[in-house]
């Protein structure tokens, strides 16, 4: 999965997570793949594709649905692999 991460320094934290946005007030409705910060008192939100940043606070973020989605990139798991000694037993 291939889902570009926003280059601003605020978004270094990001992580990706899988959304449930059924509230009519949110600039984004529907289930959606965000980078989202989450803070004490705020969640930042980014769609990757439309670009659209916001917020909302955390008392609302942790009342939907979400998912954290754990990197399952090929690159970032062979890297994984090669720091941790593991090789492809068929090389």
């Amino acid at each position: 999965m291939n889902v570009a991460k926003p280059k601003e320094a605020a978004w270094d934290n990001a992580k990706l997570y899988r959304v449930d946005f059924f509230d009519m007030r949110l600039p984004v409705s529907g289930t959606r793949l965000v980078w989202a910060v989450v803070g004490y008192k705020w969640v930042r939100i980014c769609t990757p594709i439309q670009n659209k940043k916001f917020r909302m606070r955390r008392g609302e973020w942790d009342k939907m649905s979400t998912q954290l989605i754990k990197e399952t990139d090929d690159e970032r798991t062979d890297i994984q692999r090669t720091e941790a000694g593991l090789t492809n037993p068929r090389d």
